[in-house]
């Protein structure tokens, strides 16, 4: 870029999804100490999340997000209309950004998401009202974090909701033997549904509350469970590598959907001993287990594969319902989605 003469005046465009965002982002926040910067978000993650940001970071072998800075867009552009040659599953993994703001900041938000997606889940995916509607629910959340980010952590809690958890069994699928990578997103709503089994336990929120994040997220048509395969220590192992180096992490939680926690300091921000991640993960676990008589996890090569030849062959047998087409089947990262993924 350098050598094509840029000057302080240049502009960088990015044109793409969540990671050509960040990616661009970074570069602008870098190149001469920070040039002009425009977002062009073709991707339902880029449209809830990352273009919607000032935050750009790169992943390095040892976490996610570890390279990186903080850089606001001059301008960002969303057209919804560009989704509708995107992948279902990857529209998906935009909406569980979206869903995340709703569980913590409003219940009415969430319905509004879920619904759809639980009635019919292909067509909401295809619709583009709904998509338009999430888009501007997400972002009526988001922004004011943002503008107001100096103000308090809660600012900076809402939209890191489930992603301690997140970036640890995000990272790892990728660096597991046997486990299919996860999206983003998908990490995102595992994330929440076990960062709710850290309220219980805290005493922070009641069993409703944890339920009611695996009855949103599963209806969502989204992972709820983390993949077998991927071990508890691993994922402790891991955690301690949430954007920066910690010894302990350090989470927002919900007292119940659409409130977040707040302790009698006033912070949102709580730091979470080894041992209560643990009992969380574990927790989650046996729900995981004791789920389904057969359960099929579908984010493992192996199951992935019966999925790969039930799409060739169209096998009444197969684990996968016979509406799904070969747009719900990814092939790189041989996985999945949808509501029949006993994930």
């Amino acid at each position: 870029i350098l050598e094509t003469g840029i000057s302080k005046n240049s502009c960088i465009i990015s044109l793409g999804g969540g990671v050509v965002n960040n990616l661009c982002g970074f570069l602008a926040s870098s190149l001469y100490r920070g040039i002009a910067l425009i977002h062009i978000t073709t991707s339902m993650m880029g449209m809830t999340d990352a273009a919607i940001d000032f935050k750009q970071a790169v992943n390095h072998q040892l976490g996610k997000n570890l390279l990186g800075s903080y850089y606001p867009a001059a301008n960002i552009i969303i057209d919804p209309e560009v989704l509708q040659t995107l992948s279902k599953r990857h529209i998906l993994n935009g909406i569980s950004e979206a869903l995340k703001h709703a569980l913590a900041q409003s219940r009415s938000m969430t319905e509004a998401i879920v619904k759809p997606l639980h009635d019919d889940l292909h067509k909401a995916l295809r619709d583009p009202a709904y998509l338009e509607m999430v888009c501007r629910e997400c972002i009526d959340h988001k922004v004011p974090t943002l503008t107001n980010y100096q103000d308090s952590d809660f600012n900076e809690m809402v939209p890191q909701y489930g992603h301690a958890i997140a970036h640890a069994i995000e990272h790892l699928s990728f660096h597991t033997r046997g486990v299919s990578p996860l999206l983003h997103g998908e990490a995102v709503a595992i994330g929440m549904a076990v960062t709710a089994e850290v309220g219980k336990i805290l005493g922070v929120c009641d069993q409703a509350t944890v339920d009611d994040h695996y009855k949103y997220i599963s209806q969502a048509g989204l992972p709820v469970f983390v993949p077998n395969g991927l071990p508890i220590d691993a994922i402790q192992t891991k955690l301690c590598y949430d954007k920066h180096y910690v010894k302990k992490p350090t989470m927002g939680l919900l007292q119940e959907v659409g409130h977040m926690h707040c302790q009698e300091n006033g912070s949102y921000a709580v730091e979470v001993d080894n041992d209560v991640i643990e009992a969380a993960l574990r927790a989650h676990m046996r729900r995981r287990d004791s789920s389904y008589s057969k359960p099929t996890d579908l984010y493992t090569l192996d199951a992935a594969c019966k999925v790969g030849r039930h799409i060739r062959t169209n096998s009444p047998s197969s684990v996968v319902a016979d509406t799904n087409t070969n747009e719900d089947w990814d092939p790189s990262t041989a996985t999945s989605f949808g509501l029949e993924c006993n994930c």
